[in-house]
């Protein structure tokens, strides 16, 4: 009996420690250190950080903008991070394929402390929603609060 209950244990241990995989699915797991990772991948490279949730009225119509613009410009890199909490993966998930933006990279807040995450993206961010910032080649950014609009994204493309 001891053999059986000790595999049950083991197993139950195994499918707790995937549930975070499976969770996060097509999303990355972001914590305080993630950006750093972020700026790796894309150096050298222009991108967009995007900061949205499900909540926000003008992330969602800014989303159209970025899937269309993601449709016109496959080779544009655009990283999106979600500030929903994982309880949202299924919606986060269904949004970005909404938008035809399922390609893209998504990253997923995946601490509780929010106001650490925050402060690991921009100590100058208050949270305000939707929040974007413009890196260029050369690795230096410009943040910007509010919807993006087509003329900021030409202006971006150009220096793509």
């Amino acid at each position: 009996m001891k053999t059986v209950t000790k595999a049950v244990a083991i197993l139950l241990a195994s499918v707790w420690l995937l549930v975070p995989a499976i969770a996060f699915a097509d999303h990355q797991a972001f914590r305080a250190d993630s950006l750093k990772q972020i700026e790796k991948k894309y150096a050298g490279k222009s991108f967009l950080l995007v900061l949205w949730e499900i909540s926000c009225f003008p992330c969602h119509e800014e989303m159209g903008l970025l899937g269309k613009l993601k449709q016109e410009h496959p080779q544009a890199n655009i990283v999106m991070i979600s500030t929903d909490d994982i309880s949202k993966t299924a919606e986060i998930t269904t949004m970005l394929e909404s938008h035809g933006l399922s390609s893209i990279d998504s990253w997923l807040f995946a601490d509780t402390n929010l106001e650490k995450l925050k402060y690991s993206i921009d100590p100058e961010w208050f949270g305000e929603l939707p929040r974007n910032y413009i890196y260029d080649v050369d690795a230096s950014r410009i943040g910007l609060s509010g919807k993006l609009t087509q003329e900021i994204l030409d202006e971006w493309l150009k220096g793509m």
